[in-house]
Formats: C-alpha cells, sequence, structure tokens
C-alpha cells in the first residue's frame, strides 16, 4: 500500500478497522513505532487519529536507528513531537506516568553525557512530569554493567525477548524460542520484566499458530504469578510488520488463526474443540511396544500409557529374566487389553526387540506405538528432559492420543506420526557441526543395504535427513510392514551412538512410510 498518497480519511478507516480486529482478540493497546523523519505524513495522520478520534490505548517506540550521536535539540524534538500524545487520556501509563520505549541503543548513551536517559527524563519532568521509560531490545540478563548505567532511572523495565545466559544458542527453529522463555520462566528476574510474545513467521518455517498459543501460555502463565503489578503487560511483536514476518493480523496462510490463538491464551481456552472422531474406530486394536531396559523409567510409561482411550495390547522386551520380574510387578497397574513379555540379548537397542517381537504379531494391528525406556547416558546435559519430551507428546494425555488416532483415520494416507526434535538435541548438532543431522558414511551404507533388501532396488540416501531423532513413533502398520518380515545382523552392545545398523532403521523409517505410499507429520504439543 502506498501509504504517501492516502488521504486523511482513508488512514483513519484502516486504522479504526485494525483497532475494531485487536478489541475483539482481547487486545489492550498499541506500541507505534515513532521515527523523527520528515514528511512522515502517514505517521503523522496516523498517531493524531489515536489522539482525536480513536478511543484506544497506545504508547510510543522511539525507533530513529539512524541516529549515531543524540543531541540535545534531537531529543527537544522528538519531546516537542509526542508532549501532545502524552498527556492524552488514551495514552498507556504505569503509576500515573505515559510509558515511552526506545529503540535505539544510541540515544542511551552520549559521550558528552553519562546518561541520555537520566537526560530525556528531566526534561520531562519540567514539561510534563515524570514519565515510565522501557528498554525494548534483548540484553544478556547477566551483564550487570548494562543495568548500572540504568540504577538512575529507577523504574526503567526491559523486554527480553531470547534470553540466553551462555550465549551459545542459534535460534534455528521457533520450539528455540518456546524453550528460551521457558528458561525465563524458571529464572529469578530481579528487575521489572515485560515479556515479549514473538511470531516471527519469516524466520522460522516451522512456526505455526498451535506454537504461538503454547508460547503464549508460557508467558501468561508466568505473568500471572509475577507479584509486581506493573509487570502484567505483555508486548506482541508486532501487528502488521510483513517486512520481518511479524505480524498478528490476518495473513494468507494462516487467516485469523494465529490471533484467534492469541486470544485463546489470554481467555484460557483450549487450542482445539477436541471433537475426536473416535467411534469410527473403536473396533480397531493397538499394538504398543515398549523395549524396557531401564524398569524404573517403564513405571512412567505404563501410567502414561493409561491415557489410550481405546482397547490395545502391550508387547514389552527386555534383556533379563530379573528385570521381567520386575517388569511383571509394574504390569499389575496396567489397563492392556493384554500384555507379553520377551527376553532378548542386549543388542539393536530398541529396535532388534521392536522388530523380533512385532515380525509374528504386526498384521493383527492396524496402529503401532513403539517406546522404549530412554536415557541416553552419552548426551548428560538432557537428563530425562529429552525422554519425557517424546512420552508427552506421544501418549502425554488422552486428547494427544485421539487426535493422533483421529488423524490417521481421516487421513487415509497419513502413515507416520512422531514429535518434532527436540530442541536442546537440534541446537547440539547444529552448534558442534553447522549441519543438520549428518548421517555419516556407515549409516547411508546401511540404509542403502536396507531399503535395497526391502524393495529389491538400491535408491539412494541423501546426506541429510528428517527422521524420528530418538526413535519413538506411531505408525499405520501399512506404512512400515517390510521392515517385519527381514532379518537383519545386530552387533552386541558396546555403547556405541552412531553408524550401526539399528541406526540405519532409525533413519530408514520414512523411506518406507513413502515408498508405501503414505506421509508423515511431526507433533509439538508438549514442551
Amino acid at each position: 500500500m502506498q501509504y504517501n498518497i492516502l488521504k486523511s480519511k482513508d488512514i483513519e478507516g484502516l486504522v479504526k478497522e485494525q483497532m475494531d480486529l485487536a478489541k475483539r482478540h482481547q487486545i489492550y493497546g498499541f506500541a507505534i513505532y515513532y521515527t523523527l523523519l520528515n514528511n512522515n505524513n502517514y505517521q503523522n495522520l496516523t498517531m493524531d487519529i489515536f489522539l482525536n478520534k480513536i478511543n484506544f490505548p497506545f504508547m510510543i517506540i522511539w525507533q530513529n536507528h539512524n541516529i549515531k550521536n543524540v543531541k540535545i535539540n534531537t531529543i527537544n524534538k522528538f519531546i516537542n513531537n509526542i508532549e501532545k500524545y502524552l498527556i492524552s487520556d488514551n495514552y498507556i501509563k504505569i503509576n500515573n506516568k505515559p510509558v515511552i520505549s526506545i529503540s535505539n541503543q544510541h540515544i542511551l548513551k552520549n559521550k558528552n553525557r553519562n546518561n541520555n536517559i537520566l537526560f530525556l527524563r528531566n526534561i520531562f519532568k519540567k514539561r510534563i512530569g515524570d514519565v515510565f521509560i522501557i528498554y525494548p531490545y534483548t540484553v544478556n540478563i547477566t551483564n550487570k554493567n548494562f543495568y548500572k548505567e540504568f540504577e538512575a532511572t529507577y523504574d526503567l523495565s526491559t523486554i527480553e525477548r531470547y534470553p540466553d545466559t551462555k550465549n551459545i544458542y542459534n535460534i534455528l527453529h521457533y520450539s528455540g524460542i518456546i524453550y528460551k522463555n521457558l528458561y525465563l520462566n524458571e529464572l529469578n528476574i530481579k528487575y521489572t520484566l515485560f515479556r515479549t510474545c514473538d511470531l516471527n513467521k519469516k524466520d522460522f518455517d516451522d512456526y505455526n499458530p498451535e506454537k504461538f498459543y503454547i508460547l503464549n501460555n508460557i508467558i501468561f502463565n508466568w505473568k500471572n504469578n509475577v507479584k509486581n503489578n506493573n509487570e502484567k503487560f505483555v508486548f506482541i511483536n508486532s501487528w502488521n510488520d510483513y517486512e520481518n514476518g511479524n505480524y498478528l493480523e490476518y495473513d494468507e496462510k494462516y487467516g485469523y488463526a494465529s490471533i484467534n490463538a492469541f486470544s485463546k491464551s489470554i481467555l484460557n481456552l483450549q487450542f482445539n474443540k477436541n471433537n475426536y472422531s473416535l467411534i469410527n474406530i473403536t473396533s480397531v486394536f493397538i499394538a504398543v511396544h515398549v523395549h524396557a531396559f531401564y524398569v524404573d523409567v517403564f513405571k512412567t510409561i505404563i501410567k502414561m500409557l493409561k491415557y489410550i482411550p481405546l482397547k490395545y495390547d502391550l508387547y514389552i522386551s527386555t534383556i533379563s529374566e530379573k528385570k521381567k520380574a520386575n517388569i511383571e510387578k509394574i504390569l499389575r497397574n496396567s489397563n492392556a487389553n493384554k500384555y507379553e513379555i520377551k527376553i532378548y540379548e542386549n543388542k539393536g537397542r530398541d529396535v532388534y526387540p521392536f522388530i523380533n517381537q512385532m515380525k509374528k504379531n504386526y498384521k493383527k494391528y492396524k496402529y503401532i506405538c513403539h517406546l522404549h525406556t530412554k536415557k541416553s547416558k552419552h548426551k548428560k546435559l538432557l537428563g530425562s528432559n529429552w525422554s519425557m519430551y517424546l512420552y508427552n507428546n506421544l501418549i502425554g494425555n488422552k486428547d494427544i492420543i485421539s487426535e493422533i488416532l483421529s488423524d490417521f483415520k481421516i487421513n487415509e494416507k497419513l502413515g507416520f506420526i512422531f514429535p518434532e526434535v527436540y530442541y536442546d538435541i537440534i541446537k547440539e548438532v547444529n552448534y558442534f557441526t553447522n549441519i543438520d543431522f549428518p548421517l555419516h558414511i556407515n549409516n547411508i551404507y546401511y540404509m542403502n543395504y536396507i531399503l535395497k533388501a526391502l524393495f529389491h532396488n538400491r535408491y539412494k540416501v541423501g546426506e541429510n535427513l528428517v527422521f524420528p531423532v530418538g526413535n519413538m513413533f506411531w505408525t499405520k502398520t501399512k506404512a512400515i510392514f517390510q521392515i517385519f518380515n527381514r532379518v537383519f545382523e545386530y552387533p552386541e552392545e558396546l555403547g556405541q551412538t552412531n553408524e550401526t545398523i539399528m541406526h540405519a532403521i532409525e533413519r530408514i523409517w520414512l523411506y518406507l512410510v513413502k515408498l508405501n505410499g503414505y506421509y508423515y507429520k511431526t507433533i509439538f504439543k508438549h514442551y
């Protein structure tokens, strides 16, 4: 849209339309970027509409990034231009102080003055009274010098988007924003903090409205539990920044789904209505296979399997009679239709027992869920977080399982569902290798070998691959059935972390799915 040819009446109608949409979706007010550029008629007209013609709260963000050395006359010009807005009834205030956000770090310091913020505040005090100043940029929360610089401002707030004390995170996926905000929720923040719901549709291929809903829930949960009432504001980045991919209003891909997700979070509504069509699949038998190497973790899985809303048969593999005996005790609390426990020698991890135990049974079932008692001792930094992430996304509650089964029923060619890659794994792989999940030469060799054995042809495997990292999933039996009809040799357990046939099979699932005419879906329900 060419703003310079818009008439005042056109801009007024456009702004009113936007404000009506915002009000309907529980948005309190707008933070408007303000610059000192000459002849910015659109900006001035918009600000005056908020001032005189629309009853909707607003505040100003001073955005002049091109200013490298802020002079006194620049600050005075800024104050002269915005003073009429700050004293209006619609202007957003905290503790009766007009709120101003300053996004240009060059405004903060000047070689001729120790603190531009204090200088700016003193001028405002003489003109209209004190103001509440926010600095809205990512800062390192352990940088004490940054906060010393603002001790004189006593009510300075910050907007944090991607907090990280170690500075090793590369934000590669939208889930990274979710995990960073979880991390921030756990910190004991010593200063006033406003949180930001970041959309970033442009930079992250894995953005979707449901993830935005999850992010909002994390932030609103924090907001509702902070003691400082000043921190009850939450900022959204942003309403209509199309150039940078940050926009909450209507878009062609998602329609109103993003802004609806935001409203559902505010109103504490569920993202989906949960109208799952399970009636038509109540007669379908499900097989759940669990490789129970760690019996203590098996207890957790058994508790969660009670969420399965349909009948299921449980197949359990383990490596010793002692473990089998302990598993039998745990199964007293199982709700499985029936169960079978088999002992296998300790090789092939969860892959070998899964394939061998199910090869005589898979034809009975339309759907199979494969799980194992994961501890990943070679990745100590992950602890139990990774395994619980996988369990939660696959069997975390009745709604999640019902949605998976309904998706299978409704979408005939959907054959395989697994959790998105756990974010700490993404971070680790990219941080150390700078590429996505390298297959290594032996993985490629074994994958081609398996595909040739199953389909009697040689398929070329690429260097990078999407696969269920952690090897837990739901599948339609017909999407992978060939794997149960071949016998492969597995190495003895020596603590291998890659480049064995079982690692190749973990990476082969989606090839089978595609070659059988199905497609896959990833899920991210729990974090």
